[in-house]
């Protein structure tokens, strides 16, 4: 069982030179599945995004108006977002959510956005993948207010304890990123420690946040293996166990949206 990368970017500019090569790199690296994200407010994405979900059957894909540009929400952008959902690759609406952390779009703006990307995911029966700093509590808030009954998966998780048991007890999921092999990510690693593997993914979101020892270097799906291994390992459980329950809860939430 070869391991998943549940959120990455793999349109982003720092492909552009070898994103093909890259590609046949990672899934001979040992990397089974990964979930590229399009942005709707940038221009490409949406049409790289689909073109490299076509080249391997493994590669599914997703798209949502992120907070950080919610203030350009428009209705081109929804309808983007709304033509690309169409996609038989595409597994949820993501990331959606709020960034209280930088703020780049008013708060009261994120959270009008935010609740029309539960809308949507509600009127096509997606699963939702949120992005969110700083805002746990607001979001559980606000998907209850909603009635939202689709899966939601938490991506790059960074909260705290107390808000990841509740996510986990409403049956959400958390995906964890590079950030859990850092060195001051004791928190984090505690999180891990409590998540049930029936609620647990593993990610990237490279080009970011490339796990130690490449920290602060160009990140991309491969790494996964990295990020997934100190799950394990924090769990005490094996890499080919971990793997096994991350690829059943992938299966679920594919399956949810179809």
């Amino acid at each position: 069982m070869g391991y998943t990368d549940f959120h990455c970017h793999i349109d982003s500019s720092e492909f552009d030179k070898n994103r093909s090569e890259l590609l046949i790199s990672i899934f001979s690296s040992g990397v089974s599945t990964i979930v590229s994200v399009a942005d709707p407010y940038e221009k490409g994405s949406h049409e790289i995004t689909e073109e490299i979900a076509a080249t391997n059957d493994n590669i599914y894909i997703m798209t949502a108006a992120h907070p950080h540009n919610a203030k350009d929400y428009s209705t081109s952008v929804e309808e983007k977002i709304l033509k690309f959902m169409e996609h038989k690759k595409a597994i949820g609406v993501g990331e959606a959510g709020l960034d209280y952390h930088y703020n780049f779009s008013p708060p009261d703006v994120q959270k009008k956005v935010f609740r029309r990307q539960i809308d949507i995911a509600k009127e096509i029966g997606k699963p939702l993948i949120i992005h969110s700093r700083e805002a746990e509590s607001e979001i559980i808030n606000m998907l209850e207010d909603a009635k939202f009954n689709r899966p939601v998966v938490f991506h790059c998780y960074t909260g705290n304890i107390a808000d990841a048991k509740e996510i986990i007890s409403r049956g959400y999921y958390i995906s964890i990123s590079g950030i859990v092999t850092f060195k001051k990510s004791d928190f984090l690693r505690e999180i891990v420690e409590m998540i049930p593997v029936d609620r647990i993914f593993s990610e990237t979101d490279s080009p970011y946040l490339s796990p130690e020892p490449f920290r602060g270097k160009t990140n991309d799906p491969s790494r996964v293996k990295l990020v997934a291994d100190r799950i394990a390992d924090v769990k005490g459980i094996s890499p080919e166990e971990l793997n096994i329950a991350i690829k059943t809860n992938f299966d679920k939430i594919r399956k949810s949206g179809n």
